[in-house]
Parts: structure tokens; C-alpha cells; sequence
């Protein structure tokens, strides 16, 4: 499994081809993602789950600003779809591998540590929503799944490069 790379001062950096395919991938597992969070989530655990919501949180406990839906939507999107894809990369390609499907789903239970484990108690919530125990089980599935899509589609298209 190989990924194009683009050597920069010592520094490989994701070719302008890997970044777009990590960005499809994204996209796939954010929209998972989001029908996941708003449906069965609801229908297990009583209520969606609303990643705005929680980065409305964070702005407001961080650092004192209310900020749109709108804005706290695109955050919620440019993380799903760009920033954790990225992170992605940089695990199984800079740091470890263990290979698919391990490496999708290991991903995506570290996005669901870093949404819950980190973001929400910076957000003034409890460590992986521990108050709301069925919320949280939901999440970690959901983010699982969407892991395991961004990199199955990721990969996909890495491996079919011509």
C-alpha cells in the first residue's frame, strides 16, 4: 500500500492527487456519518447526536464566542471531510500501519476519543459523555463506521491511481 508523497525540505508531504482522494473519503464517511448521527442514534439513545452543538460549546467555554450554526456546521464539516482524512494519513503512512480494515477502524475510534476524550470536556462536557452513556455508545459506533468508510474509500481510490 503506497500513497504518493512529495519531498519538501526532508518532509514528505501528501501528493495534491492523495489529499483530493483523502477528501472523497472523507466525504463518504462524514456522510455516513451524518444519517448515522440523526437517525439511529436518535432512535437508540432518545436524541441525535449534533457535533455543532459541541463546537458551539467549545467556542463559547474556550474562548467566550458565540458563533453561528452555520459556522459551527462548517467546522463540524472541514474536520469530518479534511482534517481527521489528513490525520489518517499521517498515522498510517508516517507513523504506523497495521493495514485495512484494522486501520480504518482504529482511526476512527481515535476520532471518537479526540471528539468526546478531548473536545468535549474543553467544551465544558463530561470525559466521552459518561452522563449520557447510550449518546456515547452511538458515537463511538458511528465514528468506527466512518473511520473504517473514509479509509475503505481512501483506499480505494490510492490503489487505482493509473
Amino acid at each position: 500500500m503506497t500513497t504518493a508523497m512529495t519531498q519538501t525540505s526532508g518532509l514528505a508531504l501528501p501528493s495534491a492527487r492523495t489529499i483530493w482522494h483523502l477528501f472523497i473519503g472523507g466525504c463518504a464517511g462524514l456522510g455516513f456519518w451524518e444519517a448515522f448521527s440523526a437517525v439511529p442514534t436518535a432512535m437508540v439513545a432518545g436524541f441525535p447526536l449534533q457535533p455543532p452543538e459541541l463546537v458551539k460549546s467549545l467556542f463559547q467555554n474556550m474562548f467566550g464566542a458565540t458563533i453561528s450554526n452555520t459556522f459551527a456546521h462548517a467546522v463540524h464539516y472541514v474536520t469530518g471531510f479534511l482534517f481527521y482524512p489528513i490525520g489518517y494519513w499521517i498515522v498510517t503512512r508516517m507513523i504506523r500501519s497495521f493495514g485495512m480494515p484494522a486501520d480504518g477502524w482504529i482511526w476512527g475510534v481515535v476520532t471518537y476519543f479526540i471528539a468526546l476524550g478531548v473536545m468535549a470536556p474543553l467544551a465544558g462536557q463530561s470525559f466521552l459523555l459518561r452522563d449520557v452513556p447510550l449518546l456515547s455508545l452511538m458515537s463511538l459506533i458511528g465514528h468506527a463506521i466512518y473511520g473504517y468508510i473514509a479509509a475503505l474509500v481512501f483506499e480505494h481510490f490510492e490503489q487505482s491511481r493509473s
